[in-house]
């Protein structure tokens, strides 16, 4: 079963490459962009696509959405970092047959593909979501998320800011929106809410 990766990355391309070897899926190419990932998909027209959703300064989803509407008879399945349902949602809308986040085990891949190329209708979802319920409902941005990470740490606004090139006034801002959506009143609180909500790690 013939299938293209795409990645921006090539030490992902060629680790994918070396654990599909032993498959029934032969890589017959490869791309790193949307307009490259369009172009092998209308030269080779493989049985499945294998996308990440960050394509450089694109996303793999709009590269989904445009396949998808010059009517190939591809599946697609996306394999990212992103373990959120909101993503999710948005690659499946877009004609994603299945979602993978990248830390699943290989044989999680492989056992996916396997049935998305066997032909089932049924969206496909494998790896670890245990932070999505509890993003969603609080509504945090990645970027609020990263600003969380530091508070256990009892890291200053200014030095936050260093780690995440952001300004000290940025940073206290994400800090008043992370307080507000948290529902709490200070540093601690919002320690206590995150780690006992497991948002963030101790």
């Amino acid at each position: 079963m013939n299938i293209v990766l795409v990645d921006d990355h090539s030490l992902i391309r060629s680790g994918l490459r070396q654990a599909l070897t032993d498959t029934e899926f032969k890589v017959v190419a490869e791309a790193s962009s949307v307009q490259e990932g369009l172009a092998v998909l209308n030269t080779y027209k493989p049985e499945i696509a294998l996308i990440d959703i960050n394509l450089g300064s694109h996303s793999g989803i709009d590269l989904i959405s445009k396949a998808t509407t010059q009517k190939l008879n591809t599946k697609f399945v996306v394999l990212t970092m992103h373990d959120d349902l909101q993503t999710l949602e948005s690659a499946k809308q877009a004609g994603a047959a299945a979602y993978v986040i990248k830390s699943a085990p290989i044989d999680q891949l492989i056992q996916t593909l396997n049935t998305v190329g066997a032909g089932t209708d049924k969206f496909i979802k494998a790896g670890s979501f245990q932070q999505t319920k509890i993003l969603k409902d609080y509504q945090l941005t990645q970027r609020e998320i990263e600003v969380l990470t530091y508070l256990p740490s009892g890291a200053t606004a200014a030095a936050i800011g260093s780690l995440l090139f952001l300004t000290e006034a940025t940073v206290k801002t994400h800090l008043a929106t992370i307080y507000r959506k948290l529902g709490a009143t200070n540093r601690a609180q919002a320690v206590s809410i995150a780690l006992g909500d497991k948002l963030i790690n101790q």
